[in-house]
C-alpha cells in the first residue's frame, strides 16, 4: 500500500492528485464540492484508507492546487467531465464515483456517457434542476461570505488565491432557471447511492427523490438534522454508509425501484 501526490497534465492544465493505492479490486475516485478540494475529503479518505479502499482524489482544474480556470460550466461541468475521463481513462480497475454537490453532478453526467469500467455512483446533495431553495441558499451564502473574514481567508488559503468562491457564485446565479438534468439520467446503468441531509440548505428532500426516481438504478437515503456540508459535518454518519454501498458494488448488487 502506497500514497502518491502528485501534480499531473491533463488537457493542457496541470491538477494536483492523491492517490492511494491497494490490491483491492475497485478504485473510488472522490469528487469534491463547488468550493472545496482535497482536502474536504480528508475524514472518508482516512476512514476508506485504513479499510485498505484504494481512493483517487484531485483538486478539480481551478481549485486548490490545480492550476487556475476562467470559468465554470454547470450543471453538466463539460470541461471537468472531460478532465475525469482523461484522469481514468488509463486506469485498470473498476471505478467507483463519489461526488458531493458540484461533484455529483459531474458524477452523473460522466456516469451517463461512461459505464464501460463504472461499478457504482455514490451522490451526495447534487442539483439536477432549479427550485427556489437553492437561490436562497445561494444567497444566505454569499452574505456568510461578505460578513465572515474568517470563511474568506480559509477559501483564500485552500485555493492559493485564485477567485474560486465569485467564479462559482457567477457559474450558478446565471445559468436561469430552466435547466434539468433529468433527461440523462435514464441512460445510467450502474447502481447509484443518492444521499442528502434533511436540513440541506440548497435542495429540498424531493430533489433527492425525484432523483432517485428518475434512475434505472437508484437509492436514496435522508439523513436527519444534516446539512449540505454532509461529508465534511458528518462523516460518522456518512462513512458508515459508504463503506456499506462499497461492498454492495462489489458483490454487482443492482438497486431495484
Amino acid at each position: 500500500m502506497s500514497w502518491q501526490k502528485e501534480w499531473i497534465e491533463v488537457r493542457g492544465h496541470r491538477v494536483y492528485l492523491e492517490r492511494f493505492e491497494t490490491d483491492s479490486p475497485l478504485l473510488v475516485v472522490l469528487l469534491h464540492h463547488g468550493l472545496g478540494s482535497v482536502q474536504a475529503w480528508r475524514a472518508q479518505m482516512d476512514f476508506l484508507t485504513s479499510q485498505g479502499i484504494p481512493i483517487l482524489a484531485y483538486d478539480r482544474w481551478g481549485y486548490g492546487q490545480s492550476d487556475d480556470r476562467a470559468q465554470l460550466d454547470p450543471p453538466f461541468f463539460e470541461e471537468d467531465v472531460q478532465d475525469l475521463e482523461a484522469i481514468v481513462s488509463q486506469l485498470a480497475k473498476p471505478l467507483v464515483l463519489v461526488g458531493h454537490s458540484d461533484g455529483g453532478n459531474i458524477a452523473l453526467t460522466y456516469a451517463s456517457r461512461q459505464p464501460e469500467n463504472l461499478r457504482g455512483v455514490v451522490v451526495i446533495a447534487a442539483h439536477i434542476y432549479f427550485e427556489p431553495k437553492m437561490a436562497s441558499g445561494m444567497q444566505e451564502l454569499i452574505r456568510s461570505y461578505q460578513e465572515n473574514e474568517v470563511f474568506q481567508k480559509s477559501l483564500h488559503r485552500v485555493h492559493k488565491g485564485k477567485p474560486v468562491f465569485e467564479r462559482w457564485f457567477q457559474a450558478w446565479t446565471q445559468l436561469g432557471m430552466d435547466w434539468d438534468m433529468r433527461r440523462i439520467l435514464s441512460s445510467i446503468s450502474c447502481p447509484v447511492f443518492v444521499v442528502q441531509g434533511s436540513e440541506d440548505e440548497h435542495a429540498t428532500i424531493q430533489h433527492a427523490l425525484d432523483l432517485t426516481k428518475a434512475l434505472p438504478n437508484g437509492r436514496v437515503q435522508i439523513l436527519e438534522g444534516v446539512n449540505h456540508m454532509l461529508p465534511q459535518k458528518a462523516a460518522g454518519i456518512f462513512n458508515p454508509l459508504l463503506s456499506e454501498a462499497l461492498m454492495e458494488f462489489q458483490k454487482g448488487n443492482q438497486y431495484v425501484q
